[in-house]
């Protein structure tokens, strides 16, 4: 019995479709690693908060003013950030999560 050469190549083929779309969400991004939030967000500015009674947390270089925070992941506080890409809008953080009283400047 020969096997033709079209079959082997559909074979192969399925075989690779079935292979990497299962092995999608194995390789799927990190998102409590700020380097994968930064593969982004690296070059965005870091505005001061809009309401000018809360402090500043990041730094312009995407690290944190506060060193209290810079042992938190980005997720730890944008918890509206479950996978890659995220939504453009995702929820404000709640620093009450944390603290007994909302940080002001």
């Amino acid at each position: 019995m020969r096997i033709s050469a079209r079959f082997i190549y559909a074979m192969v083929l399925i075989l690779a479709v079935v292979t990497f779309g299962l092995a999608g969400p194995v390789i799927a991004q990190d998102v409590t690693d700020n380097e994968t939030c930064m593969e982004c967000h690296a070059d965005t500015e870091r505005a001061a908060p809009a309401d000018p009674n809360m402090p500043q947390v990041h730094n312009p270089e995407g690290g944190f003013f506060a060193e209290a925070h810079e042992m938190w992941s980005c997720v730890d506080c944008h918890t509206g950030v479950e996978e890659i890409p995220h939504a453009e809008e995702i929820e404000a953080v709640d620093c009450l999560m944390c603290h007994e009283e909302v940080p002001k400047k």
